[in-house]
């Protein structure tokens, strides 16, 4: 009899997937004995991706972003130099990348064990709308976890080979799964994302941070926080992400158009932008079409991004950037300093200058502390100008972006190549520190990254290695 610890499914990894906890324990059948226990299970799942083994840290602030040099990180006995490097044969390198196989595929079994016998037991939901919602969220998860899975351990689609990168786990078992293609597990990433977006319109519904239910007032609160779930419009914004990544623009641009027409999603004001108190709002909340709820958040920004009175003892473990390189990525020189995401995110901590997107203040209101953005309503205006053929048509919905930090639209007649390369400085403004930057240049099989000391880029560094336990248990 499978047995969970506390009510929630809390799996530790080994070489065959998955171990289980003896504490504490509860059995299967009184946890899915009710309709509770499904969303304890599933809550289970949303804190486990939002450690800092996984969204919480390697997957947005820290490991990914090191990889597209978004931070300098020039010195010997620096915590990611060789990270930086791409060094995946470092013991610290390679303990961080086991971390993030383990715990991504301890999260999938938790929800394959969520999905294992739902529809059997669909009698436990007290409404259809609840049922649907927990299928839905549990298999735009699990899609989402593959999916980012194999943009690190496999190949770019552009160069695949028809390599086996990952298996797709689709069952609650402790068998390992045979290893698919890229191809094989993209598609199967779409399978999954079609039918949650098909469960998820049974409530789509959305509400906003700052105002949990909002307008509907009164439901039951599994139905609030959208922003801070796998929702109906997170679906359809990952699957633009995914079809951008299988190049499959027409259908890219289609869901990124359903998300930016939606009504459900905004930019920030002025005045919000302007705010300083309780509702300091760095991360652009309105703008969140997924983001996870970090609570580790605040150790973890202190950690890298914010400097005390010791400041020279501290600096081999900070995520530092060399002001002219804020100063060139933001386009100082040529006027472009209105940009919140310039002068509002990078602040000065003990006179060094610091990137401040996820400082949490004394103060802040509850409703926007600890968000890190997974799917932003931003990358939607991108994959909408990438995957449009009228360059014209394109530019405009890049230009809604640039109206959104405040910098100058660009000309509707540019040339296809001039407005790649602003989608690109696009990215490495917008994601900065949310690790979305190595996976643009490993669709577009850049051959140089920027600042990178290791040139030019290959699948070497593009590739993550397979932990050597899956090598040792038959699965090279």
């Amino acid at each position: 009899m499978l047995l969970i610890c506390s009510g929630l499914l809390l799996f530790s990894s080994c070489e065959e997937w998955l171990d289980v906890s003896p504490s504490s324990e509860i059995k299967e059948e009184d946890l899915f004995s009710n309709e509770q226990g499904y969303k304890d299970a599933l809550y289970g799942v949303y804190q486990k991706i939002s450690e800092n083994t996984l969204y919480g840290e390697n997957l947005t602030l820290g490991f990914l972003d090191v990889l597209a040099q978004q931070y300098d990180i020039r010195a010997g006995g620096h915590i990611f130099f060789e990270a930086g490097l791409y060094q995946y044969d470092d013991i610290d390198v390679e303990t961080r990348i086991d971390a993030i196989w383990s715990n991504m595929y301890t999260s999938i079994a938790q929800i394959n064990f969520i999905l294992k016998d739902i529809d059997a037991n669909k009698g436990v939901f007290g409404s259809e709308v609840t049922y649907s919602v927990v299928k839905g969220e549990a298999l735009a998860l699990r899609a989402l976890l593959h999916f980012d899975l194999v943009r690190m351990f496999g190949q770019s689609p552009v160069t695949s080979d028809g390599t086996p990168a990952i298996p797709y786990m689709e069952a609650f078992t402790v068998d390992n799964g045979d290893r698919l293609n890229v191809s094989g597990i993209l598609t199967t990433c779409e399978i999954d994302l079609l039918a949650s977006e098909t469960l998820l319109s049974e409530y789509q519904e959305m509400d906003e941070i700052r105002n949990p239910a909002g307008e509907l007032g009164g439901i039951d609160n599994f139905l609030a926080f959208r922003q801070n779930r796998m929702n109906y419009w997170a679906a359809k914004a990952l699957l633009a992400r995914l079809y951008l990544y299988m190049d499959n623009k027409e259908s890219a641009l289609g869901y990124a158009v359903e998300v930016i027409e939606s009504g459900h999603f905004r930019f920030m004001t002025q005045a919000e932008l302007n705010e300083t108190g309780e509702f300091n709002d760095r991360t652009f909340s309105y703008e969140h079409v997924f983001s996870i709820n970090a609570v580790d958040l605040r150790s973890t920004s202190d950690n890298y991004f914010r400097i005390s009175a010791n400041t020279n003892a501290e600096l081999s473990g900070k995520l530092i950037v060399a002001e002219d390189k804020v100063d060139n990525i933001f386009e100082v020189s040529s006027g472009y300093s209105s940009d919140p995401r310039y002068n509002k995110l990078w602040q000065y901590s003990q006179s060094v200058l610091m990137h401040a997107k996820f400082w949490q203040d004394d103060n802040m209101s509850n409703l926007i502390t600890n968000l890190i953005p997974v799917l932003r309503l931003s990358e939607m205006y991108y994959i909408a100008a990438e995957s449009e053929p009228n360059t014209e048509t394109a530019v405009a919905y890049l230009n809604e972006v640039r109206k959104a930090r405040l910098i100058p639209e660009l000309p509707t007649d540019i040339d296809a190549s001039v407005l790649e390369d602003e989608i690109f400085k696009e990215y490495r403004k917008e994601f900065m520190s949310e690790g979305q930057l190595f996976y643009y240049y490993k669709r577009k099989n850049a051959q140089n990254i920027i600042d990178s000391q290791v040139n030019p880029i290959t699948n070497k560094e593009y590739v993550f290695p397979l932990p050597l336990r899956e090598i040792e248990f038959g699965n090279n």
